[in-house]
């Protein structure tokens, strides 16, 4: 196996859950280079149990749009085929999780809502790491949370 590109602990030692925003499920699912590779290395570790992977239900509702839209049942059936085959929790939005996406808006107003309950999905369910390609969503990290965007990697 050639030398990583993106390894998690290098960038966070404690790394121990990680949430996954919608567009690394898209790079991966759809094969978008030249973040496709840096997606795999992610689920790879997912895969070997090296780390926890964890998705927010809003990411599904954000994925499956398009498909749905485009009539693609196929796309659809493959994407709950793919959550089935890993072991990824799916997180569902609490109280607790709005409230915090409500502070996360409150402060940085430029936040989409959809994004600020991404991130709170993680605050709140002790995940360390958020992967995106989102660089707005960096300055989040002022909430303790390591922010990892995949294009400082390619």
């Amino acid at each position: 196996m050639g030398s990583r590109i993106l390894d998690l602990r290098s960038v966070d030692s404690q790394v121990s859950s990680v949430l996954l925003d919608t567009s690394i499920l898209i790079y991966y699912l759809e094969g978008i280079e030249p973040y496709y590779l840096l997606a795999e290395e992610v689920f790879n570790d997912i895969v070997d149990e090296k780390i926890r992977g964890v998705i927010s239900a809003i990411s599904i509702t954000e994925f499956l749009t398009k498909p749905l839209a485009d009539g693609k049942v196929t796309d659809v059936e493959r994407f709950k085929r793919f959550l089935a085959s890993l072991s990824i929790q799916v997180l569902s939005v609490t109280y607790e999780i709005a409230e915090q996406a409500a502070k996360l808006r409150s402060q940085y107003p430029s936040v989409q809502t959809a994004d600020a309950l991404i991130v709170a999905t993680a605050l709140e369910n002790d995940c360390n790491v958020f992967v995106t390609n989102d660089k707005d969503l960096k300055k989040l990290e002022a909430f303790g949370l390591t922010v990892i965007i995949l294009n400082d990697f390619v």
